[in-house]
């Protein structure tokens, strides 16, 4: 049971006001700055709200609480270490920032007075002009000094930031982002008011609101360890908190020393140097542990890594260490940033991480790392190539459930970290993939409401086509220069609407690919009014593969069972782009 020594009530104002003890966010907890356009946006509006409110005198309006933080804190409180709650601090902070340098920008010398006092009172403060600052919210490492040259250091002489640190991760954007949506939604509220004096009566209020009226309750511990458990209590009743956050916490606290701790910090710069958004690194977290140990789903990961960890941190012999953890993660993170970024320096794996990141197959990067863990990215060209065809034929266009092509994977992956060979795994892969036969009757059938896929689909049987017809390559896959076009409109007139229309709209014998914005204006219009766009691309799929097939001439009618005889052809066609098992070195 974590041990708690007070739970306080505090105004927004005493946590982070000059005359209580500053708040640290120590390097070996929590996480960066995390809060994106939505958190903000509806806490802004939960500001306003209380504002509002406020301003009626009732008692019941007078205070907003925000929710619990978690600190740990010496005997004599003079020092607070903060392990839950940085979120909504450094935020506030930010909001303080942004009121501050709208006063600053003001004419008045009262306005500077106010953006002085809340500079000193609220965010930084200097015993003497020479003096180093004082700050009273200082983040964690990854993001201190950005967030104290981009919010906290200001020049009282010029009324402006002094800013010198570039955004450099993520969590650095995000700040600044949300500096940027509080400026904007102040300068929107003070539109309406006519004066300056007004608006300064205004901002006066937004201020006081804030340093007054937001009320936490500081739940203050004595030890790391108690505090992480509070933590974790809070937040598995519902607040938001990330499984890296509580991964890395956890590992942390059973850091033996310094030196693991270090190694811990280096294995978090790097992920978040890495991943461009905070998403990819939950991702990654989790195939790295599907990759070694089988599946485990998102919700539960956490506690499925603290258990087997722990037990294996614990256990003397074979002694497993937080450092060699850490060490593993790190290297891992690199690898699987070339795998989804397809920046291996393989040109024919890379060009096919590029069709598993099109076809969104994030089931296929469990096994992926794994092989690359101990084969060459040479090497892994055929397991991959088998990988896309399975993708495609069970779960693209054969519609067959997802989870238990997941459940293949992720068992195979876990039999590759513990030795299964490479040909092993694609003899293994070949096995699972639905036959020629089922695939061609699959294909001549598959109808594909989603235009990423139809694109993917689309765009890889032109480039067959093109390397067949012995046609210079052209870059169609992903690119907006490229349009998946309905030859059947989606919305034709109603003189020209088919029976069952909704039937054969996304058939893949009613889709084609045109280059060009200008033809998209033509895509509800009938076929002669489309044939143009069609004779004049330099696509071989939309000149070769019978469009005209889908229009009758004679009755100036669409003809949906063309649909059906051009979808045949690209089926035969499908059977030698997605072959059972690895492509010839002749495909693709």
């Amino acid at each position: 049971m974590a041990i708690i020594k007070n739970a306080a009530r505090q105004t927004l104002g005493q946590l982070i006001g000059a005359n209580n003890p500053p708040v640290v966010v120590p390097d070996d907890s929590q996480r960066q700055y995390a809060w994106g356009k939505r958190e903000v946006d509806t806490y802004w509006q939960d500001i306003l709200k209380f504002m509002r409110a406020r301003s009626t005198g009732t008692q019941a309006s007078s205070e907003y609480f925000i929710g619990p933080i978690v600190t740990i804190t010496d005997d004599k409180i003079t020092t607070r270490s903060l392990l839950d709650g940085q979120q909504r601090l450094t935020t506030s902070t930010i909001l303080i920032a942004a009121i501050r340098d709208t006063l600053g920008a003001m004419a008045a010398t009262e306005a500077r007075v106010m953006a002085n006092n809340l500079q000193r009172d609220y965010i930084a403060r200097r015993d003497g002009r020479h003096a180093q600052p004082q700050y009273f919210l200082t983040l964690s490492l990854f993001d201190r000094d950005f967030f104290r040259d981009c919010i906290q250091n200001w020049s009282e002489t010029t009324g402006r930031q002094v800013t010198t640190e570039q955004a450099s991760r993520p969590s650095h954007k995000l700040i600044q982002d949300s500096y940027a949506a509080f400026k904007m939604h102040i300068g929107k509220a003070l539109e309406p008011i006519p004066d300056d004096e007004k608006r300064l009566d205004w901002l006066d209020e937004l201020a006081d609101c804030l340093m007054k009226g937001l009320v936490f309750v500081e739940v203050q511990t004595p030890t790391s360890s108690d505090a992480n458990e509070v933590f974790e209590t809070i937040n598995s009743r519902g607040k938001d908190l990330s499984t890296v956050d509580l991964v890395r916490n956890f590992l942390m606290e059973k850091s033996r020393n310094d030196d693991e701790k270090d190694r811990v910090n280096n294995a978090w710069r790097s992920l978040l140097d890495g991943f461009e958004r905070r998403e990819d690194i939950e991702k990654f977290l989790r195939h790295f542990w599907v990759a070694r140990h089988g599946d485990v789903r998102s919700h539960s990961l956490y506690t499925t890594i603290r258990e087997e960890l722990t037990e294996r941190f614990d256990n003397a012999l074979p002694r497993y260490e937080v450092r060699t953890f850490a060490a593993e993660l790190q290297n891992a993170s690199g690898r699987y940033i070339e795998l989804i970024t397809s920046d291996t320096g393989v040109e024919e794996l890379d060009g096919l991480l590029d069709e598993v990141r099109s076809l969104s197959a994030d089931a296929a990067y469990p096994l992926l790392l794994a092989i690359s863990e101990t084969a060459n990215y040479t090497d892994m060209v055929r397991v991959t190539q088998a990988l896309i065809s399975y993708y495609v034929r069970w779960t693209v266009v054969g519609r067959r459930e997802s989870t238990l092509l997941e459940e293949k994977l992720f068992k195979l992956s876990k039999e590759v970290s513990a030795g299964l060979g490479t040909d092993h795994a694609c003899v293994q892969i070949t096995s699972w993939t639905p036959d020629d036969g089922t695939f061609q009757t699959d294909f001549a059938q598959a109808s594909i409401p989603r235009s990423t896929q139809a694109r993917y689909l689309l765009s890889t049987i032109e480039r067959y086509l093109r390397q067949r017809a012995g046609v210079d390559d052209v870059v169609v896959a992903g690119t907006t220069a490229v349009h998946v076009e309905h030859i059947y409109p989606q919305s034709p007139a109603p003189e020209f609407k088919c029976d069952d229309h909704g039937q054969w709209i996304n058939r893949l014998g009613n889709q084609t690919l045109l280059h060009g914005r200008k033809n998209r204006a033509a895509s509800n219009k009938t076929y002669p009014e489309k044939v143009s766009a069609y004779d004049s691309s330099s696509l071989l799929i939309t000149q070769d593969t019978g469009i005209q097939r889908l229009w009758d001439a004679e009755r100036s009618v669409w003809r949906v069972q063309g649909i059906d005889e051009r979808q045949a052809e690209l089926s035969k066609i499908a059977l030698d782009v997605w072959p059972v098992g690895a492509r010839d070195e002749h495909t693709l």
